[in-house]
């Protein structure tokens, strides 16, 4: 009797915590969506992308952002992003004597006249050398 009872009562239990999930009609989610126009607000990245081999099989992206129009920021300032070895930085144009050189807290990229590119930390040490456009 007691065995028949115990069953009984984890029947109930297991058929009271049971719950049918109800799923909607695919219908009704499609037109609950709203429409997307194509006529999105999209801004262009205005820029171009360069890619530099490095002695020693050391490759380094550049991606030149030219600042709008309507920046606020000086014109003769050019940005740069800098990817080597998986890190990314943010290098401002500065003036230089030897060619075309960016620098960040971290790093500095010299380009120079005769088409070869070094880049260096800030306590100079060499992290790439004779760095030639692809």
């Amino acid at each position: 009797m007691k065995t028949t009872a115990l069953l009984f009562i984890s029947a109930l239990a297991l058929t009271a915590c049971h719950s049918d999930m109800v799923q909607a009609p695919v219908d009704a989610a499609v037109k609950a969506a709203p429409k997307i126009t194509s006529d999105l607000n999209k801004t262009a990245q205005i820029g171009s992308a360069s890619r530099f081999h490095c002695k020693d099989d050391k490759i380094v992206r550049i991606v030149r952002i030219k600042p709008k129009s309507t920046a606020k920021t000086a014109k003769n300032v050019e940005t740069i992003t800098l990817t080597f070895n998986n890190v990314t930085e943010k290098l401002k144009s500065t003036l230089s004597e030897t060619g075309k050189s960016y620098t960040s807290i971290h790093w500095r990229w010299i380009e120079r006249a005769n088409h070869t590119a070094t880049l260096t930390n800030t306590q100079g040490v060499v992290l790439a050398d004779v760095c030639m456009e692809q």
